[in-house]
């Protein structure tokens, strides 16, 4: 997925080696640059913009406009920047970063042409410019040209070799193509070159259990998990590893601030860092969200049902107060009440499938399959990619002993979501149905795999080899789920 976020253009040097040096800046324009720098973009706009025309006054102000995601002021300012004069390196560059950036965020694609036009003219000025290398990587890497972005990334790192985001994108591109002893080469150096950013991180725990370390992989998701405390799918990823850690109570805390995060944002991914303040809303109502939902996360349930509450007396149309309300009853066991807050989410967001999803396994859980089926096709219909839609559709499937359908939802589930402990078990159990032990086997092997401390997957296990005539496996996975219950008790 190409970032929208292109921080790294406006990391800009300067225009070039000089063989005097520049004349001091104006006062103004050096608050300017010290606002910038603080990330406080709307004062150093407001205070660019009653300076007289002038090069790098406009370029200031370009960059500014970027960071906000302003790309057509951006652009404008760089034309006049242009024009004033004189031209160079960091001004074609900063140029083809606002043709670039509005090419992403708008799917323009034509306008990666001028893009490139625009960095080929800065590396003609100066041939070894890293971060212009790095954005022609990026162009080509959005035009699915990988050869082209693995050359421009390359070149970039024999300019300046502790170019972190050019590293991470290597290491992202090795792992799309399967080389992951390359991408494992490649995220370690971006990880140790930018120690702050989340989804080097990420990834690189990723490599890291997929290679069975996982004691690495635990630290490296914990990390990511600190920097970019917004993400679900951190949270997701970092339940999975202490599950196969054996740290079972660490691990169904972390699914509940996934399953929490999940309705909170379904767009904040963990490829992403989350920008400075990105948790912080701003009014009374969200103030009072915010409050609920770090609440939430911390386990302090009836705490937060007090300030979702009090947020929706405020703003009654708060979607996310209505679902974050509706998965924290739903975690304390109030089902009925659990229902009514996600049917509100619902009614404000028909498209809200993880709400819609909650819903229709609370719903499940109640007896009430036909509203159960209603609310989980709905789902599965607006977020395709939602294994657990697919998931709860394969439990009703079950529960109405069409197991050939079960098979195939909770088959689904997995190619959405490989490892996903439920789906195995429950597929192995519809096996199991249909007298398909061996392949009954299978599941249930790897939901041993996906959560080793979990007394039922051994226990099932442990039938589908009787079954099988595996005498002796059958007895030592009975064994292992006797032990781990006496454990749990």
């Amino acid at each position: 997925m190409i970032l929208l976020r292109l921080g790294l253009v406006i990391l800009l040097g300067g225009c070039g080696q000089q063989t005097q040096p520049a004349p001091a800046p104006p006062p103004a324009v050096e608050q300017a640059r010290q606002l910038l720098a603080a990330a406080r973009y709307a004062e150093a706009i407001s205070l660019l913009a009653a300076q007289p025309v002038e090069s790098k006054t406009c370029a200031l102000l370009a960059r500014a406009y970027l960071e906000v995601g302003q790309y057509e002021q951006a652009g404008v300012q760089v034309a006049n920047a242009l024009q004033a004069g004189p031209p160079s390196a960091e001004l074609y560059d900063l140029q083809g970063a606002a043709l670039l950036a509005r090419a992403f965020a708008q799917a323009r694609y034509t306008e990666t042409d001028s893009a490139i036009v625009s960095f080929n003219r800065a590396l003609e000025l100066e041939p070894k410019r890293a971060l212009t290398l790095y954005n022609l990587g990026m162009v080509h890497g959005y035009r699915d040209s990988t050869a082209l972005a693995e050359r421009y990334y390359r070149a970039a790192l024999a300019a300046d070799s502790t170019l972190a985001a050019a590293h991470k994108k290597l290491g992202l591109l090795y792992r799309r193509r399967g080389d992951d002893t390359l991408a494992l080469t490649e995220m370690s150096a971006a990880a140790r070159l930018a120690p702050e950013d989340a989804e080097a991180q990420f990834h690189l725990a990723l490599l890291h259990r997929e290679s069975n370390q996982l004691d690495t992989a635990l630290a490296a998701f914990e990390r990511a998990a600190s920097l970019n405390p917004a993400s679900p799918q951190v949270q997701l990823n970092l339940a999975s590893t202490y599950l196969r850690l054996g740290r079972r109570a660490e691990g169904e805390q972390a699914l509940q601030r996934s399953e929490i995060l999940r309705q909170y944002d379904r767009g904040i991914g963990s490829e992403r860092t989350a920008p400075v303040g990105q948790n912080v809303a701003i009014g009374p109502a969200t103030a009072r969200y915010n409050l609920a939902l770090n609440h939430a996360l911390r386990g302090e349930y009836a705490q937060a049902v007090l300030e979702y509450r009090a947020a929706l007396e405020l703003n009654p149309k708060l979607r996310n107060a209505h679902a974050g309300l509706g998965v924290t009853l739903y975690l304390m066991g109030r089902l009925e009440e659990a229902a009514t807050a996600l049917t509100d989410a619902v009614v404000l967001d028909s498209a809200d499938a993880v709400s819609l999803t909650r819903l229709g396994l609370i719903r499940l859980k109640q007896g009430q399959n036909e509203r159960a089926r209603q609310a989980l096709e709905q789902a599965a219909r607006a977020d395709t990619s939602l294994a657990e839609a697919a998931y709860g559709l394969g439990l009703l499937a079950a529960r109405t002993q069409d197991y050939r359908a079960a098979l195939m939802r909770f088959s689904r589930a997995l190619a959405l979501r490989p490892g996903y402990a439920d789906a195995c078990l429950n597929l192995g159990v519809a096996h199991m149905h249909l007298g398909q032990h061996l392949e009954a086997a299978a599941a249930y092997e790897e939901a041993v795999a996906a959560d080793p401390t979990n007394p039922r997957p051994h226990l099932y296990l442990s039938d589908a080899y009787a079954k099988l005539g595996k005498t002796e496996q059958s007895q030592a996975h009975r064994e292992q789920a006797r032990r781990l219950n006496q454990k749990n008790d």
